[in-house]
């Protein structure tokens, strides 16, 4: 399939820009209004995506932001810098509450459907579970020889997955501390992972370019997606459940369509070259926003899922 710079069926909303600084990884508020990207630059910003204008910065880290979430209730938003987790009020303009307990770099960050708790994984090779009310921590997982990429929690919350630079995926009882499944097939360090809308599949993508599939009922593999050449350090799935994004290293983002799980279109994106590059599809409405320009800016797309058919 010949790349396009602009495929049919993509239209460009806006295109967000706050600094030369490389982007790493975006999340949307749950009501799809709010943008947050963090930065290499040392901040979080909040963007406006229907009017493409920034709204707040949130500033006060000591290093590179590597990862952001925004609770499913819409309030908090979660963010860290070096060892610390920082936890920002989306609704007022207040002070962050800092929570520490890592030793080392965190670069993965989750939230429980009920709010109530977060999970952070970091280059110590642990991930932590904070109580949200008090700011404890609830309870540490260990079990993985590499540091923590990505991290996800299934649909029910039950079970929070893991990926690692040992090129491992795990999946835990977090609640009760326990490991239920080693998941093993990937070559290299897993940088992103992705549910369905469903809850049925888990795609995990690695630093090699693999991209697999996982069923998880009974967390068995459900094949490789071939397509990028380099990283792939990020997946996303439409709210339909319909496509799969893909950014890669190798200079592209890839739409896949579930059905058949094959290639649907291809979008020049020059990539930073940095392991922490993500994208996301908007948590309703068929819109993506990416990163341009080497990661350094955001482009908010809206798709014509039908021109991908």
């Amino acid at each position: 399939m010949e790349k396009e710079e602009r495929p049919v069926g993509f239209t460009l909303r806006h295109t967000l820009k706050a600094n030369n600084k490389a982007i790493t990884r975006l999340a949307w508020s749950p009501d799809g209004r709010t943008l947050a990207s963090a930065s290499y630059d040392q901040t979080v910003r909040l963007w406006d995506t229907e009017n493409g204008k920034e709204l707040r910065e949130l500033y006060g880290y000591t290093g590179s932001v590597f990862t952001v979430a925004i609770t499913p209730d819409g309030h908090h938003l979660l963010s860290a810098s070096k060892n610390s987790l920082k936890v920002w009020d989306v609704t007022e303009e207040t002070r962050p509450r800092t929570l520490r307990g890592h030793a080392d770099y965190i670069y993965a960050v989750a939230a429980t459907l009920d709010s109530q708790f977060a999970l952070s994984g970091a280059y110590d090779q642990t991930i932590k579970v904070w109580n949200l009310a008090t700011d404890a921590v609830l309870t540490t997982l260990t079990g993985h020889k590499g540091r923590i990429a990505a991290l996800a929690l299934t649909i029910d919350g039950r079970f929070a997955i893991s990926g690692a630079g040992d090129g491992l995926i795990k999946v835990w009882d977090w609640a009760n501390d326990q490991l239920v499944k080693t998941l093993t097939g990937h070559r290299d360090e897993v940088l992103s992972l992705a549910l369905s809308p469903n809850g049925r599949i888990l795609v995990s993508a690695d630093h090699s370019g693999q991209i697999q599939l996982w069923d998880t009922a009974n967390w068995e593999p459900g094949g490789n997606l071939k397509g990028h050449k380099e990283s792939v350090t990020a997946v996303s799935f439409s709210a339909n459940g319909q496509f799969l994004a893909s950014k890669s290293a190798d200079g592209t983002m890839r739409l896949w369509r579930t059905e058949e799980w094959e290639t649907a279109v291809i979008l020049d994106e020059p990539h930073s070259s940095y392991a922490f590059s993500g994208l996301a599809f908007h948590p309703s409405q068929p819109v993506l926003a990416t990163l341009g320009e080497e990661d350094r800016v955001i482009r908010i797309w809206d798709l014509d899922f039908g021109a991908f058919s």
